[in-house]
């Protein structure tokens, strides 16, 4: 299909107004539809971006997205609950609503583009059949009336309603404005005015700007076509506070990378919209440092092409067209640079228009951008630490080191965290070691009162420690302190003080890279009475004994050699918990007698295979020095009155 047919909307073009001042308050006249993600005057932009050397793939590719959609089986969201099948056909509410906006948006691009109206026709179509078919607009595993698949879908609405406003006939607008109050404005007023307004009123996790932030983008959109508008944003606006307060000056999120996504995604995208309003709650996002530095987050937890070392619920890969909105706004290269190397999703599968906010987002035709820079890479510290949620990741060089160590302190009170403070993952380029489970599919119950008795969410189902066969408390609160540097090493240290289900009053974990070659880890435990002390590392690759005190992880071409030195009253098994969902193992290090202060040392190199390994750890303890050595090295810590210190790294 020829991309060069661009329409040109002369009416609309002249009914352009110039941007209002930030203190202006009311709300846009409807003649001056679109103006939510773009004006009319951007349009001839977006046809000439679409031919652009960088765009015309994914032009091609939303042309060959919306072709699919035409012929694909409708949006049907299931009515069963969270973790039973659903009919064939059928899909959760919340994908339905993702499905959703994929194909109205990615219409409203191609016919944009092309001004077949087959593709507007079929934006329309898709509205009219989630007003007046879908059984749900909130997903069974949420309380009605509203939740995140129904702020979901009022963004869908919003920004068809004001993307096409000019497309629509009176009668289908009118069509469209009321089923959207009905089913998502008048639910969400319904669920924030009573006398228990909903928690994601005053949540700073992904709830918040999701349901706030399409709720929002909805009632902008409609205006002063609807009653409505105003009761909403007085709601919504300032409730998205929260979640912005949340967001630390280093950019880093609690919730981890999937999360991220988002409730970024909305976050952003909301306060686009009320700043393109001109009103509060929109330009001051942008300006926070938080917002500036953010997009920094998944690019040092995502390392290399495809893995993820983060933590957390969802611990996924980011792969958002936000990061190019967020390149532009901030003209960073280092976003766009992340977010072109991201896969595609086929052009045969639903879900968020990705190919669509690409072109709207995505940066041309500027000199700081990567493709004006050959072999640009971003510059990033070997070791990033995000101070504000107490996560750190250590490697010999960054973007895609070649082998890593991230490392999981903070507060056991996030959303979606798990009990896994000091808490590491191990990897080479694009395998993982000594690995994150994740989660599984949600259960029916995952968040409730037996959350925290899913293997992957306990203490034991990580890279940390037990004490006394005991994990962590849900709400106790860690530190993250670092990095030291000193001659030949960095070090981290992790605070996990009181943090135990056994009175613990100290339990840091010490991570010190030498050399930018291996990690010493000493973990630090003082309890109220003698306990035994486990040290545990999971892994879906093959364990090997290889020596006294010696084991290999190996998976693909990649090796994590575990050194364990003797003489410290350890004893080493190889577990395969059942109840995890997939095959992993459990390297577990277990000390045989009980005490109330314990010292465990352990030394990690990750390498490709063949490549030279460590040889035998040994330790050496004194009253006021405890010496690891590792081939001709002697890493020394100090006994200090605040507990151990690393100190320096010498040649013998």
């Amino acid at each position: 299909m020829d991309l060069s047919i661009i329409r040109r909307r002369s009416k609309s073009a002249a009914c352009i107004v110039a941007v209002l001042a930030l203190a202006a308050f009311r709300v846009r006249a409807v003649s001056e539809h679109p103006y939510i993600l773009f004006t009319a005057s951007d349009i001839a932009g977006v046809g000439a971006r679409a031919h652009s050397t960088v765009l015309e793939p994914t032009a091609k590719r939303l042309i060959e997205r919306a072709e699919w959609q035409l012929h694909a089986p409708p949006l049907i969201p299931s009515i069963t609950k969270r973790g039973e099948p659903d009919p064939p056909g059928e899909q959760k509410g919340l994908s339905a609503a993702r499905a959703l906006q994929g194909r109205v948006l990615t219409y409203a691009m191609a016919f944009t583009l092309t001004n077949d109206r087959r593709y507007r026709d079929a934006a329309v179509g898709e509205l009219r059949h989630a007003i007046d078919d879908w059984r749900i607009w909130v997903d069974t595993a949420h309380q009605p009336p509203f939740d995140l698949m129904n702020g979901e879908t009022c963004l869908t609405f919003g920004i068809a309603y004001d993307w096409l406003y000019n497309d629509l006939t009176p009668a289908e607008r009118d069509e469209l404005r009321r089923g959207a109050e009905r089913r998502g404005l008048q639910a969400y007023l319904d669920m924030t005015t009573g006398p228990r307004p909903a928690s994601f009123v005053t949540a700073h996790h992904n709830w918040n700007p999701v349901c706030n932030g399409g709720a929002a983008v909805l009632a902008l959109a409609l205006g002063r076509e609807s009653e409505l508008s105003e009761r909403v944003l007085s709601i919504a606006v300032p409730a998205m506070d929260r979640y912005w307060d949340h967001l630390g000056d280093d950019g880093g999120w609690d919730e981890g990378t999937g999360y991220w996504t988002y409730g970024h995604r909305y976050a952003f995208m909301a306060a686009d919209a009320l700043r393109r309003s001109g009103r509060a709650g929109g330009a001051e996002r942008f300006a926070r440092k938080g917002a500036r530095t953010t997009g920094y987050f998944p690019i040092v937890f995502n390392p290399g092409r495809v893995l993820t070392a983060g933590f957390g619920d969802s611990n996924g890969r980011v792969n958002d067209p936000i990061l190019y909105l967020l390149g532009r706004e901030y003209r960073n290269p280092d976003f766009v640079w992340f977010q072109d190397r991201a896969t595609p999703r086929p052009a045969d599968r639903d879900g968020w228009p990705e190919e669509a906010l690409t072109l709207l987002w995505r940066p041309i035709n500027e000199i700081w951008l990567p493709e004006h820079h050959p072999g640009f890479t971003p510059t990033l510290a070997p070791t990033y630490v995000f101070a504000s949620i107490g996560w750190g990741f250590m490697a010999p060089s960054q973007p895609d080191p070649p082998f890593f160590l991230s490392l999981k302190n903070g507060s056991l009170a996030a959303n979606h965290t798990h009990l896994d403070l000091n808490h590491v993952n191990v990897g080479t380029g694009d395998t993982m070691l000594a690995m994150e489970l994740g989660s599984r599919p949600y259960p029916a119950d995952y968040f409730g009162p037996k959350r925290y008795t899913y293997y992957e969410l306990t203490t034991a189902g990580h890279n940390t420690v037990l004490v006394g066969g005991k994990g962590q408390v849900p709400g106790r609160t860690g530190t993250l302190l670092g990095p030291v540097d000193g001659d030949r090493f960095q070090a981290l240290v992790g605070i996990a003080d009181n943090a135990y289900e056994v009175p613990t009053p100290r339990a840091r974990r010490h991570v010190v890279f030498v050399d930018k070659r291996y990690w010493v880890l000493l973990d630090e435990i003082e309890t109220t009475d003698p306990q035994t002390i486990d040290v545990r590392f999971h892994t879906a690759g093959t364990v090997r004994q290889a020596g006294e005190g010696r084991w290999t992880f190996t998976q693909g071409s990649s090796v994590l050699e575990i050194a364990s030195p003797t003489g410290q009253g350890l004893s080493a098994g190889v577990e395969a918990p059942e109840a995890w969902i997939r095959a992993v193992s459990v390297l577990d290090f277990k000390s045989g007698t009980p005490a109330a202060q314990s010292a465990i040392v352990t030394v990690l190199q990750a390498h490709s295979a063949g490549a030279p390994a460590i040889g035998r750890a040994q330790v050496q303890r004194g009253e006021k020095d405890l010496i690891v050595s590792v081939d001709n090295d002697r890493v020394r810590f100090e006994r200090t009155s605040d507990g151990w210190r690393m100190r320096t790294v010498s040649s013998r």
